[in-house]
């Protein structure tokens, strides 16, 4: 009989998990080297656990020395972004969780350049609208500043809150998480290399 109520009880908690709201903070700094953390609360914020990816500042990496290979966590971030299919997996995930993900804040602290003025440029072009609708929406706390005539870099913080159901995102994330191209991706984002297809 003790088993059973044990199963029971385990099965009642995970379905609880699933529909009860949780509230999951998003961040991500890039200062010489790139650095991604989130944090998800559950049970309206009783029970918590992090997640963590990328090297803390003073850590020796395993590969090559970064300042040698001029690598940075700009240069990852494009890199992963150039993996085949991983545009259109993301515009899908996005699609199909878009009203089921609540937005509670946004900030950031960012300079980016793309190491040419021309395209620096471009990009800018193509965030500071986003960046005056986040501003409006958020109280004014995201800024993004073009960096020109520098070579390429990512520099700053950024993280957000955000509330979900799991019970409503959770497929389509799975679907994500295990496709071919996020795991790629990440690949490239923790240190490897990708063999473009």
């Amino acid at each position: 009989m003790a088993p059973v109520i044990v199963v029971l009880a385990v099965v009642a908690l995970i379905i609880l998990l699933l529909l009860l709201p949780l509230g999951i903070r998003l961040s991500a700094s890039f200062h010489g080297s790139a650095r991604y953390n989130a944090r998800i609360r559950f049970l309206f914020g009783l029970l918590s656990w992090q997640v963590s990816t990328g090297r803390v500042r003073g850590e020796k990496p395993a590969g090559p020395d970064i300042e040698k290979t001029n690598d940075s966590g700009m240069s990852r971030v494009i890199e992963a972004a150039q993996v085949r299919g991983l545009g259109a997996r993301i515009k899908l995930l996005i699609r199909q969780i878009y009203r089921r993900v609540r937005v509670q804040s946004v900030q950031s602290d960012l300079k980016v350049s793309l190491g040419d003025d021309y395209y620096t440029g471009m990009l800018a072009g193509i965030f500071i609208p986003a960046v005056l609708y986040l501003n409006q929406r958020f109280d004014g706390g995201v800024l993004i500043q073009p960096a020109f005539e520098e070579d390429l870099f990512l520099e700053g913080d950024i993280c957000g809150d955000l509330q979900v159901r799991p019970i409503h995102v959770l497929v389509p994330c799975l679907g994500f998480a295990l496709s071919p191209e996020f795991r790629r991706a990440r690949k490239i984002l923790a240190g490897g290399s990708c063999t473009k297809s």
